[in-house]
């Protein structure tokens, strides 16, 4: 037996339509969630990815005067804060397109 979810009514199990009050024995088709765009944006604050693009830019700066300015044994620092810059402006632009 199938119920009606509009009055409750036991209805046939091959019923298209409930027998008391015509509403769909059907059930309603599956809404499939979409994450919505600000969402997405929440890492860099909305659409401003310029932010994250300049940033990382400045980190990777730092990074590559230290580099070139330091002795033999400075260079891990640098090089770890060269890839922490690559990975924020590489996200930044996987965010924008």
């Amino acid at each position: 037996m199938v119920y009606c979810t509009k009055c409750g009514t036991q209805n046939p199990d091959d019923a298209v339509n409930c027998s008391n009050c015509g509403a769909s024995l059907k059930p309603a088709p599956y809404k499939e969630y979409r994450r919505h765009r600000y969402e997405d944006d929440m890492c860099f604050g909305g659409r401003s990815y310029i932010w994250g693009i300049v940033i990382g830019l400045f980190i990777i700066t730092i990074g590559a005067s230290s580099l070139l300015g330091g002795n033999i044994w400075d260079k891990v620092w640098p090089a770890f804060i060269i890839l922490v810059g690559l990975i924020i402006v590489a996200n930044a632009f996987m965010r924008r397109s």
